[in-house]
Parts: structure tokens; sequence; C-alpha cells
């Protein structure tokens, strides 16, 4: 009896303590220091997609013309994302190292990649996009690093409604 007194008092107390405590924010105005968080860019890698029977890298998905697909299925047990094309819809598969030495005239070999607004973390030589289906590349030199004075960041952007309307846009200033 004594030790079911006990157990269930400092169980009351000690859950007592942990719930009742108030953490101390992460951040506030008056922080002085800014805090520092080393961040993994491909923390969440996109899964390897099946399409005609093929393997590619997950990147290929974000060029892919939304109307010519026909299903998505996912199967857990191979790890793969299985995209089912309409039959009418045949993509234009290039790496991005094609697509930069047919459109660009960068020479460089210090290249970073974006599709969209997500850096591509994998060899350009083995990420495949649907070329046809790229509205802009867009072709940057980055100039604040000192060591490399030819780094270029280049730009896919695919062609979506919601990037047509957006690039269509006049702006008045």
């Amino acid at each position: 009896m004594k030790k079911t007194l006990l157990f269930s008092l400092l169980s009351f107390l000690g859950l007592s303590l942990t719930y009742g405590q108030q953490l101390k924010p992460l951040y506030s105005k008056t922080d002085t220091l800014p805090k520092v968080a080393y961040k993994d860019l491909n923390e969440t890698p996109l899964p390897k997609i099946e399409m005609q029977g093929k393997n590619y890298l997950g990147e290929a998905m974000r060029s892919l013309k939304s109307e010519g697909v026909k299903s998505v299925d996912i199967n857990k047990e191979r790890g793969v994302v299985i995209v089912e094309l309409k039959p009418e819809y045949h993509p234009v598969l290039m790496s991005l190292s094609d697509i930069k030495k047919k459109y660009t005239n960068v020479k460089s070999e210090h290249v970073i990649f974006r599709i969209e607004d997500s850096f591509v973390q994998n060899n350009p030589k083995e990420v495949l996009v649907d070329a046809s289906n790229i509205m802009l590349i867009s072709v940057s030199l980055v100039k604040f690093v000192s060591d490399i004075e030819d780094l270029y960041m280049i730009t896919l952007i695919p062609r979506t409604d919601k990037n047509i309307k957006k690039f269509n846009e006049i702006r008045i200033r």
C-alpha cells in the first residue's frame, strides 16, 4: 500500500512539474545574437519515380505537364512513385547538363540548378526534365562568391497555368 501511494504521489508530482512547465521561447524581439541552423538542402529528397517502365530521379516530376499525367500511385515496398502518362503525352526528357549545353551559352562547370524555387541536389547529368514543358530558362551569374569567378545559377520555370499568368502580368510602377 505504501509503495502504491508513494508511486502515485511521485507520478503526480512528476507529471505536474513537467506538464506545468513553460518553455522559454526560441526567438524573441530582445535577442541580440542570431540563432544559427545548419540545414541540409537535401533533407527531404524527392522519391524516385517510375514512368513508362523506367526509373527516374524525383526532380523529373517538377517538369511534367499536369494535364499529361493520367494517374500517380505510390509503391511503398519499392519506394517509388508510379506515374502513368496519358497516351498522347510524350515528354522530351533531357538532362540538366544537356539543357545547359543546348539552350544556354554557359561554358562553366560551376552551375547551381533550380527548378522553380527548389535547388537540385543531384548530379545534373542524371536529373531529367521534360524540355518541351520548360517555359523559361533564367541564367544568372553569381558574383558574390569570391573564390569562383564563373559560378552561374540556372533556373528552369515549367509551363504551368500559374507561371504563365505570373509572367504575363503587366506591372505598372
